[in-house]
């Protein structure tokens, strides 16, 4: 006679998990509040410089092992941003006179720049965190050279600034 293998069917924790794994709530509100911050800013970059908000795009990108903060539009540099800037979007805490936590950032921004580098394959030079709007929406995008490598949880992104 031959032997029935009985495949181990998964249980209903195992099941639930796969589901809702890869589920975040934001139970302090931060991913709203940061939304609203990056709108406000957009808004502001608009009025300066006289570009749509939809147009405006803020990448975030190493430049020569230093993290650097651009605006940009249709590919082309509009305007540097300090991290300071990038920190106050993120977090309402306004760092000057706290360099600790703008180099805190800064590491955090590279290691999370790495490790997405690395989960493609990809040299970390080449990668380019891109911020845009989109209506009422905040689209963060992983972006090697002119190639969209997926869109990024806001509320990841957020992480790094929060630790």
């Amino acid at each position: 006679m031959g032997s029935k293998t009985r495949e181990k069917k998964p249980t209903l924790a195992e099941k639930l998990k796969k589901v809702i794994g890869n589920i975040s709530v934001d139970v302090f509100g931060y991913e709203k509040n940061v939304s609203q911050n990056i709108h406000t800013y957009y808004d502001r970059l608009s009025k300066e410089t006289g570009m749509a908000k939809d147009e405006i795009i803020v990448r975030i990108f190493k430049d020569f092992e230093e993290i650097r903060v651009c605006v940009h539009k249709q590919g082309k540099r509009i305007k540097e941003i300090p991290v300071s800037e990038l920190i106050i979007l993120f977090t309402n805490i306004d760092p000057s006179g706290l360099p600790h936590l703008e180099q805190k950032a800064i590491s955090d921004i590279q290691k999370f720049m790495s490790a997405y580098a690395m989960e493609y394959a990809i040299d970390p030079s080449h990668l380019h965190i891109c911020i845009l709007t989109c209506g009422d929406k905040v689209i963060v995008r992983g972006v090697h050279k002119t190639d969209e490598l997926g869109v990024i949880p806001l509320m990841s992104l957020i992480k790094h600034f929060t630790k």
